[in-house]
């Protein structure tokens, strides 16, 4: 219980900076979503509200926290802009302070009132209304890469690290989950440091191009000219970057079936290559995603977006190498592990074409896969580390 208590939460000093002038709101007002040590979000419902909202909270810890979220509310508001019927609007941010004097940053969404996450509902979902969703998700991955006027972009990201001085790159790429660059070499660097553990890759200049080379035999390496660079610098397009269930509402029509509603979290958006937010559906299957179909539908339904030239192939399987020899880098790690076991239990193996990904093993059926199960799976892994 001690613990639980330094969970951050939101107390009575919080609510009256973040909402002043509303009377009787308290704690016991909120619904709290998840929270950790340094970040809570939580929902308010009450009549003085007219507009429900979501509340994230997350502790200052520098002005570089502080930008981080000020960004993340830019990258939504794009969102909204292009997408204002699912992405939930920003309706305030800013600074607020706890009974005991510490600050925090905060930032303040419309709630979408009668949805659920699709990941809650995704197993109990005909074939049919799944595709359909698929269908929308990716309809709005399109719509996302035409933001159109480059000055109302750059009205968005004023005072935002994406916009520098450089004529070649006016706006930088990346994002708050990885970082800002001005090129896609440096982009690539960036994700072999983003963690401070040894990368087991290397990046190697060559003529102008780039080697991407891991330090395990069976993982291998890819080169990129100075041309696929050069290609790539020119597609990179406005990207969500973490569309999976968990992020993605649903509301039930009329009709009985479940329809789009909502686009949230853009903690990982930016701007990329969509090779990137394509290739990632890899590397992070069977831990940010858990639903195999979900997978393979957007997969199959969102190749159209991929451009068909070689370097965005490419592209794919550096990002690939790059997190493979991360990954065999961390043998000890529960995430990994888990990972490892999921794969296993879904009898999933990589296909030969790059751009395919993940494909069911021949003559293996498919098997729905629940939370309990990865639970389980959870259990097993901390268990063989020793860990309970």
């Amino acid at each position: 219980m001690a613990a639980e208590k330094r969970f951050l939460v939101p107390d009575e000093r919080i609510l009256s900076d973040i909402f002043p002038g509303v009377v009787g709101l308290k704690p016991s007002s909120c619904n709290i979503i998840s929270n950790t040590f340094d970040i809570c979000t939580f929902s308010v419902q009450v009549e003085v509200i007219l507009l429900p909202v979501i509340v994230r909270l997350e502790t200052e810890k520098s002005e570089t926290s502080k930008s981080r979220l000020a960004t993340v509310a830019a990258l939504n508001s794009l969102g909204h802009l292009q997408l204002n019927d699912i992405v939930p609007s920003i309706q305030q941010i800013g600074t607020a302070t706890t009974i005991d004097a510490k600050k925090v940053n905060y930032l303040v969404t419309e709630y979408l009132t009668g949805t659920v996450l699709l990941e809650d509902i995704w197993n109990t979902l005909d074939e049919t209304n799944q595709l359909e969703l698929v269908d929308s998700v990716v309809c709005a991955v399109d719509k996302l890469q035409k933001l159109g006027d480059i000055k109302n972009v750059y009205e968005h990201l004023t005072a935002t690290p994406y916009i520098s001085n450089d004529k070649k790159t006016p706006i930088a790429i990346g994002g708050p989950g990885i970082g800002y660059f001005p090129d896609i070499n440096n982009f690539l660097e960036g994700i072999l440091q983003k963690h401070e553990r040894p990368p087991g890759c290397k990046l190697l200049g060559t003529d102008g191009g780039l080697s991407i080379q891991s330090e395990y035999d069976d993982i291998g390496q890819i080169d990129l000219s100075h041309s696929d660079l050069d290609e790539l610098q020119h597609c990179v397009v406005f990207c969500h970057n973490d569309l999976e269930p968990r992020n993605i509402l649903v509301r039930k029509s009329s009709s009985g079936k479940y329809e789009l509603a909502g686009v949230i979290d853009w903690e990982m958006a930016g701007f990329f290559p969509f090779a990137y937010e394509y290739g990632v559906k890899d590397t992070s299957l069977g831990c940010e995603n858990l639903y195999f179909s979900w997978y393979t539908m957007f997969k199959g339904k969102a190749s159209y977006l991929l451009p068909q030239t070689e370097c965005h192939t490419k592209f794919i399987k550096a990002v690939r190498i790059i997190e493979k020899s991360k990954k065999k880098a961390m043998s000890r790690n529960v995430g990994v592990r888990v990972q490892e076991k999921w794969i296993q239990r879904e009898k999933v193996e990589e296909s030969s074409d790059i751009r395919e990904g993940w494909i069911r093993k021949a003559g293996e059926k498919s098997q729905v896969f629940t939370k309990e199960a990865m639970r389980e799976l959870e259990y097993e892994v901390l268990k063989e580390l020793g860990y309970i």
